[in-house]
């Protein structure tokens, strides 16, 4: 009794346990849609969160440029200390005279002779009449706390089109990184795509298949019953088997296949690996309308317009390069407060008001500026070649995928009339083999082309989808 009372317990808990994996299941089930799908992608991807980073830090480094055209204000400070005063000694010694002329200048007070001539002495040097006399001048400098307090104001006037041209490459940084983040989202657009599609395809193809299996399976219990009855042989009933084992296989494949589609679009829309998904659209086998009115152009793809831009960047670094052999012109104005020089022992602090001016013009430099500029010109005509190049390509690209988008129609369109024969087929076998008109074989082989003719359909849908999405993507339209 109590054994049986325990046995009891185990189920319930058994019951109560199973009852919250099934309601942990059932809350974790997202449905999602295809625009859906293209959303969460864009919120959750990496890429796109650092193209976005980039389109920040190349508005910032723009703004970093800009303030180079407006003065800028500085504070500045020093502050010595010297241990020691330094101390030197001027020498005195008699200084000549001068007295006063007729017209008010100074004149050399000479010694003249009775002549009126100035008296040479034994050295040849003139005599003065009188001299006056200085004795020596002992001073000590020193630096005690020394200190000076100012603020500086800079402007640069002319720069030969340095700032200007650095703005403007700042700017097309800045249209660069913009072209980038929607060429990351048109990659992030394509991924998820393809991540749902394919969840789609092996969703609907383990639909295929399951019911190709079941048709099988009913083969199967017919073959039994009348195996008990003596109307089949076993050989047959073997035959019947096998292929019902083969069925099984390909249905476990396709839910393995399915269930890693299902993670990796987890993956792509950032859930959780094993949050089960319930796909709300399904594959339609007719083309999008309008995608193919337009003709192919590849002008909208940002990797072009990213191309015309670094052609535009190496035009304004050969400015940047010419710039600096042009003359450059800058002012600065300056106010300070200086004090704790002492002289003997006396300091006496001081307020001072500078102006400065500064030119600096590049004379010959053995032709480095030419070479660096003619450097730079080569640059830029690189860059207008990899772009001759890479539009052609792109052309070649976006051409082969409109003629991959009419292959995948046509494809769905030849695929959905031999799913209609197929099954026609398998209508009429199933009629013939009943009535004992065909042989089990032949049934089989019927189910067999049945079945892939509609996991043909299934792909070919799934590739129509995938192909408008290439399409878009080559011509700049995702």
């Amino acid at each position: 009794m109590v054994k049986s009372d325990r046995q009891k317990d185990m189920v319930k808990i058994v019951l109560i346990l199973l009852g919250m994996l099934v309601g942990i299941n059932l809350h974790a089930q997202v449905k999602i849609d295809f625009q859906k799908c293209r959303e969460m992608a864009l919120e959750s991807s990496k890429k796109m969160a650092v193209a976005n980073k980039q389109v920040v830090k190349a508005g910032y480094d723009k703004k970093a440029y800009r303030a180079n055209f407006f003065p800028k204000l500085s504070a500045m400070g020093m502050y010595a200390y010297m241990q020691k005063d330094y101390s030197f000694r001027i020498k005195g010694g008699n200084l000549p005279t001068f007295v006063p002329g007729e017209n008010g200048t100074l004149l050399p007070n000479y010694l003249l002779d009775g002549n009126g001539k100035v008296v040479v002495g034994a050295d040849g040097r003139p005599v003065f009449a009188q001299y006056a006399y200085m004795p020596d001048i002992a001073l000590t400098m020193g630096l005690d706390h020394a200190y000076t307090l100012g603020g500086l104001l800079e402007m640069p006037v002319y720069m030969g089109g340095k700032i200007r041209s650095a703005y403007r490459m700042a700017t097309i940084g800045t249209e660069m990184a913009q072209l980038n983040l929607h060429y990351n989202r048109a990659e992030v657009i394509a991924e998820a795509d393809e991540a749902f599609w394919q969840y789609v395809r092996l969703q609907e193809l383990e639909l295929s298949v399951q019911k190709y299996k079941e048709v099988v399976e009913a083969l199967m219990k017919n073959l039994t019953d009348a195996r008990q009855v003596g109307m089949a042989s076993r050989n047959d009933l073997l035959k019947v088997q096998v292929k019902l084992n083969e069925a099984e296989l390909l249905l476990q494949k396709t839910q393995n296949g399915k269930q890693l589609a299902g993670m990796n679009l987890c993956r792509v829309v950032g859930l959780d690996l094993n949050t089960a998904l319930q796909a709300a659209d399904s594959l339609s086998g007719m083309v999008t309308p309008g995608i193919l009115e337009d003709g192919v152009t590849v002008t909208q793809r940002p990797e072009y317009s990213i191309l015309d831009k670094e052609i535009e960047l190496k035009q304004k670094q050969v400015e940047l390069t010419r710039s600096d052999f042009l003359p450059q012109l800058g002012v600065s104005l300056s106010y300070g407060y200086t004090d704790g020089i002492s002289v003997n022992g006396e300091s006496e602090g001081i307020a001072s008001f500078v102006a400065l001016a500064s030119l600096k013009v590049p004379v010959f430099h053995w032709c480095e500026g030419r070479n660096k500029i003619k450097a730079m010109k080569a640059e830029q005509e690189i860059s207008e070649l990899k772009k001759e190049d890479a539009s052609q390509m792109m052309l070649l690209e976006a051409t082969k995928a409109r003629f991959g988008v009419e292959d995948a129609a046509m494809r769905v369109k030849l695929t959905a009339h031999s799913l209609t024969q197929a099954q026609e087929n398998l209508t009429e076998s199933k009629n013939r083999y009943e009535v004992g008109m065909e042989t089990l074989t032949d049934y089989m082989e019927a189910q067999a082309q049945w079945q892939k003719a509609w996991s043909d359909w299934i792909d070919a849908k799934a590739g129509l989808r995938l192909s408008e999405t290439g399409y878009l993507k080559a011509t700049g339209r995702l």
